[in-house]
């Protein structure tokens, strides 16, 4: 079972939970925001711990990594030649569909997507916190799992 799978899984359903259940515009931030995005990503890092406690490899935490950076590339793909593919843009190259499934696949991160929303970095912070949320937790979880089993070595 790869933990940190069904944690970026459960994350999307329980943001959206939370999204669609908040008050206000989708631009009214509160600190209940940030909580709620910040819990949601030390959850991404335990999964990460727990991967590693389970003895799985390295690649099991970057599976989200892939998919993440598949859906970067595929977004700009289609904004570049985004016109020869009517079904997947919104015409005059732009790739809409590409770009709303990485940012809602993301949606834990939402306020700060939306923060930085009138640069690149919308797009690219996503696809670099899920390399690092998950690589930290597996690495805490190898780190501890080491010096648990050999508690007389330095």
């Amino acid at each position: 079972m790869n933990y940190v799978t069904i944690t970026y899984l459960l994350n999307i359903v329980l943001y959206a939970m939370y999204f669609f259940g908040r008050t206000g515009g989708e631009t009214n931030f509160s600190g209940i925001d940030f909580f709620v995005s910040g819990i949601l990503s030390l959850l991404l890092i335990f999964a990460g711990y727990l991967n590693a406690r389970k003895r799985m490899v390295y690649r099991t935490v970057l599976w989200v990594f892939f998919v993440n950076v598949f859906l970067f590339v595929c977004s700009g793909v289609f904004d570049q030649f985004g016109s020869d593919f009517n079904i997947l843009s919104t015409g005059n190259s732009d790739s809409f569909l590409f770009t709303l499934i990485l940012i809602v696949y993301n949606g834990y991160l939402f306020p700060l997507t939306i923060i930085l929303e009138g640069s690149g970095l919308s797009l690219i912070f996503p696809v670099v916190l899920s390399f690092i949320l998950p690589s930290l937790g597996y690495w805490i979880g190898k780190k501890l799992h080491l010096n648990k089993q050999n508690p007389t070595e330095l």
